[in-house]
This record gives structure tokens, C-alpha cells and sequence, in this order.
């Protein structure tokens, strides 16, 4: 247990006695993988994050914050209490937010063929939180001569939209994505029925290349391209 500790007090920078015990759990036995992993006798490579996870340069109005276990928190005030159904009701629950924090800060963050992370959007002037951006599908896997693909996604608090922030977020995080994490082309999903996502993805210059219909545990949702050389 106290190595299993010592190794999460080098990567993840939190106090474990803050957090729900079912969360606590979850990062032990994380833990407890990686060091598996390693090996106690040194000669495995260091864990690292797979990509240059940073905070982002800012936008005209926006600075972009990388997502840790200090600031995950923030996401409930943003969501908790957002009628929309198309945001993910994971951020509006404690115990639920807890556990995608736990994906995102392990599994995704060090994953080197399906990494990904989380930027909270906050003004530059105010410094006050509006929004988080998404990259996933994060890979190092070289297919042919072509670069993998990244997925990207946002949510904008109720009370901040219509204002253009998504629109200048999530624009800026696909220069972002090229420069940054060199990727060529970016696609996104919107769930069926939301109009205003749709009207973002285009005017960010998406197409949509899917229709996905409806399967057990998933609404009809559309796949969506957009190349960025």
C-alpha cells in the first residue's frame, strides 16, 4: 500500500483522504497496475503522459487550462444544474465526475494509442470558467503514411452561451491540435436533435461523413470531418 501510494503522490498531485473512497479505490488499483507494469526493479521506462498535455496559449477573449485532479471541480458549477440534455450528465454528479476524472488523469493521460485530456475555458480578463474542451483518440500508431485522426468535443455553460465562445474555443483548439499534437484531421459527434452543435461544427468548417442510428444505450448521433492542413 505505500508504495502504491508513493507512486501516485509522483503522478497525481491530490490528497487521496479529499476524494469518495470508490474513487480512492480506483486510483490504488490503477496504482497498483503500474507498478505491475514497471516492475519493482527500475528497468521498464518511467510512466509518462503520452502527449505534450499543457495548458494552451489564449485566444482573443479565452485562456485554456489543462484539466487536473485541482480544477476537475469546476465542472459541476458549470453543469450541475444545465436542463440541457446534451450535456454529460457525468459532470453534474460528484461520485460520476469523480470517476471520469479518474479515466482522464490515468488511463487516458498515459495511454500512448487512445489518449486524451481536458482543458477548462475560462475569460482571459476575469479568469472566471465557462466552458471545457475535449481531445481524445489521441494515437502514436501510424497506419500507412497517414496520421491518426483526434476527436474533438465542448460545453459551454447554459448562461454563457450564444455569446461566440464555443465557437472561438473550440476553433482555436484545432489549430491546437495540429500544431501542438500534430494531427492532420479532427472529428466530432453530435447527438440528434442538437441544433446549435451542429450549427458550431459547420461553421468551424466540419461535414458530416456518418449518420449513426440509434442503438441500445446511445441515441442517433451524426459523425462529423474536418481535415486541418
Amino acid at each position: 500500500m505505500a508504495e502504491t501510494d508513493a507512486l501516485l503522490a509522483a503522478l497525481l498531485p491530490l490528497e487521496l483522504p479529499a476524494l469518495l473512497p470508490a474513487t480512492q479505490a480506483a486510483l490504488r488499483e490503477w496504482s497498483r497496475r503500474q507498478r505491475h507494469r514497471l516492475g519493482d526493479d527500475g528497468a521498464a521506462p518511467p510512466l509518462r503522459p503520452s502527449f505534450p498535455y499543457q495548458d494552451l496559449p489564449p485566444s482573443a477573449r479565452l485562456a485554456y487550462e489543462l484539466v487536473g485532479w485541482s480544477n476537475v471541480g469546476a465542472y459541476r458549477p458549470l453543469f450541475a444544474a444545465d436542463p440541457s440534455p446534451f450535456v454529460d450528465t457525468r459532470f453534474k454528479h460528484r461520485a460520476a465526475l469523480e470517476t471520469y476524472a479518474v479515466a482522464l488523469l490515468t488511463d487516458l493521460r498515459y495511454s500512448w494509442k487512445r489518449g486524451g485530456c481536458d482543458w477548462l475555458v475560462r475569460r482571459r480578463i476575469s479568469g472566471e470558467a465557462l466552458g471545457v474542451l475535449h481531445l481524445y483518440d489521441l494515437s502514436h500508431e501510424i497506419i500507412g503514411q497517414q496520421v491518426p485522426h483526434c476527436s474533438v468535443g465542448y460545453a459551454v455553460a447554459a448562461a454563457l452561451r450564444r455569446q461566440g465562445y464555443g465557437l472561438e474555443a473550440l476553433r482555436h483548439l484545432l489549430v491546437q491540435a495540429a500544431d501542438l499534437f500534430g494531427r492532420t484531421e479532427a472529428r466530432a459527434l453530435s447527438a440528434d436533435g442538437n441544433l446549435a452543435s451542429e450549427a458550431l461544427l459547420r461553421r468551424s468548417g466540419f461535414a458530416v461523413i456518418e449518420e449513426r442510428p440509434a442503438a441500445p444505450g446511445r441515441a442517433a448521433e451524426r459523425l462529423w470531418r474536418r481535415g486541418l492542413l
